[in-house]
């Protein structure tokens, strides 16, 4: 399955505790008891992902943070936010379906 197919989800909501902090995201995993700063794309990213019973794909969350719809831009928020997704995977906060 290509990386921008796969559905995404946080963990349980329940286990996430968050507070903005002039503009970034402090959030606790109560399943991890990990504390991480999230910079505010990452931010919106782990809202977005919260927010949604059914997880989302890279594309699903391109088309609901991105202002513009520029293609060339697109890429590059596709970039970021694939590689935010990798990074929450990496500390715990969220993972892809299993196929």
């Amino acid at each position: 399955m290509p990386v921008s197919a796969l559905r995404w989800h946080t963990v349980p909501r329940s286990d996430l505790i968050w507070r903005e902090l002039d503009g970034d995201l402090v959030v606790r995993n109560a399943r991890s008891g990990s504390t991480h700063l999230l910079e505010p794309l990452a931010g919106d990213v782990l809202r977005a992902l919260a927010e949604a019973d059914a997880g989302m794909s890279i594309l699903d969350l391109v088309a609901c943070l991105q202002d513009d719809t520029a293609a060339e831009e697109t890429s590059a928020w596709f970039s970021a936010i694939e590689a935010i997704l990798s990074e929450f995977r990496r500390l715990g906060l969220a993972e892809p379906e299993q196929a």
